[in-house]
């Protein structure tokens, strides 16, 4: 038990001289895979997503995080595309980084030849790590977490239930000033 206790003092301590300093920025995205569900009993759908992003550190290690969100998903019966933008923000602990997000969504949905637009809020949790491939350059995984808040809006009623889960690949580049 000791020598655990100090081998992770050991690692948080080797980990923590890397930071991000306060006033650099993060910019790129990711591109990422998941599946989403409309509600538990839903089947579910397959689901691409494009999701470029900046983040400005307001100090060390914590990046406030503007967002913008296309969004592709389809199965045999229906087809959506939303577009969303949000703000959010992350704490990173060496390369390691958690965050959450909140996304305003705007989706247009094509089911069994009827159109239609619904507009929602989701709150998505996320945690990353960062791989550097050159200075200030990294490659970004990420898994994500996003759930429904509130009701829907648009052509669409009710509470909105909608759940997804993606895992990310981008790339970010860190501007210092």
């Amino acid at each position: 038990m000791k020598k655990g206790l100090l081998i992770l003092f050991s690692l948080l301590f080797v980990c923590s001289a890397f930071a991000f300093e306060a006033g650099s920025m993060l910019i790129g995205g990711q591109a990422g895979l998941g599946f989403s569900k409309s509600d538990s009993d839903d089947d579910g759908t397959t689901e691409v997503v494009l999701f470029p992003q900046i983040g400005y550190f307001v100090t060390p290690n914590v990046c406030v995080d503007g967002i913008v969100k296309l969004d592709i998903m389809g199965s045999e019966s229906m087809d959506v595309t939303a577009f969303g933008i949000g703000a959010g923000a992350r704490y990173f602990f060496n390369r390691i980084y958690v965050g959450a997000d909140v996304q305003y969504q705007s989706a247009n949905i094509s089911i069994g030849g009827s159109d239609g637009t619904e507009t929602a809020m989701f709150g998505t949790i996320k945690g990353g790590y960062l791989f550097p491939i050159l200075p200030g350059a990294y490659i970004d995984t990420q898994a994500r977490y996003m759930m429904g808040l509130g009701d829907y809006g648009g052509d669409a009623s009710g509470s909105n239930e909608q759940s997804s889960f993606n895992i990310m690949l981008g790339l970010q580049v860190e501007l210092t000033r």
